[in-house]
């Protein structure tokens, strides 16, 4: 059965790609989905890197990809923020990536010594998070400011094998101030809902694309979108056959190529 699709939110790794190389034909079918005239959006949880890397990194995979065609969990929470608390003062803690967000929203982001002035203390992955940091966020929080993050992802994969991801600096400042955050990134619903914001498209019209079930399954879920699963990365087909029951997506495919049959 076709579907009236007007907009795709596509996952990246174990999606559109695996390591650091598209997945066969990957590229073929996006260039079918611009023929087609659908609005589409490649979606990670990175919050470190900006949206010109992501865009080249997915380019020299073989994915050509604009900058606008890369969302990120510090786009959204940058978005969101400028949604709730547009005209809020803001304390920043992340890389390149959630501060150049941030400021394309035209926020108030103070200096780290302004921080009792903070009406919003907002985190990603920041490379230099130390003891001083956490206390200055803490600090903030203690004295009212609202607390956003980008994601709770515990880990990333690198060559030798993991490293801390987002979640643990975040995990450390609510369990300090006993205030859990607002979290925007995958799976909330805050990324399902801000990304069909963006590409203009009605959640009724709208659809995700992913490998893993508790991430962009349980996010399509929530922002009530068409939740497609794809075979080619963290879940097998013998999960796919028995999800939990909140968690069964609308359509399972060997792959993200498959997609085009049940597009109008």
């Amino acid at each position: 059965m076709k579907r009236d699709i007007k907009g795709i939110v596509f996952d990246i790794d174990g999606c559109v790609a695996r390591g650091n190389k598209a997945i066969p034909g990957v590229p073929d079918t996006m260039a079918e989905l611009r023929r087609r005239n659908i609005r589409f959006a490649f979606l990670t949880n990175d919050n470190q890197n900006t949206r010109q890397f992501l865009a080249e990194k997915l380019t020299k995979m073989g994915i050509p990809a604009h900058e606008d065609e890369v969302l990120t969990s510090a786009i959204i929470a940058a978005r969101t923020i400028r949604e709730l608390h547009p005209r809020k003062k803001i304390l920043a803690f992340g890389g390149p990536g959630l501060i150049e967000a941030l400021q394309e929203q035209d926020l108030d982001l103070l200096d780290h010594e302004q921080f009792m002035e903070a009406e919003v203390v907002v985190m990603g992955k920041d490379p230099n998070f130390c003891q001083q940091r956490l206390i200055i966020a803490c600090k903030a929080i203690w004295n009212g400011a609202d607390f956003v993050a980008t994601n709770y992802d515990p880990k990333i994969p690198v060559a030798e094998g993991f490293v801390p991801a987002t979640g643990p600096f975040i995990k450390a400042v609510a369990y300090a101030t006993g205030k859990e955050p607002l979290v925007t990134g995958k799976p909330s619903k805050w990324s399902g809902e801000m990304a069909m914001k963006i590409l203009d498209v009605p959640p009724e019209n709208g659809a995700v694309v992913g490998d893993r079930l508790q991430q962009d399954i349980a996010m399509g879920k929530v922002a009530g979108l068409f939740t497609v699963l794809v075979l080619t990365g963290g879940t097998t087909p013998e999960e796919a056959e028995n999800p939990p029951p909140d968690l069964k997506p609308d359509l399972v495919l060997p792959d993200v190529n498959h997609l085009l049959e049940y597009l109008d």
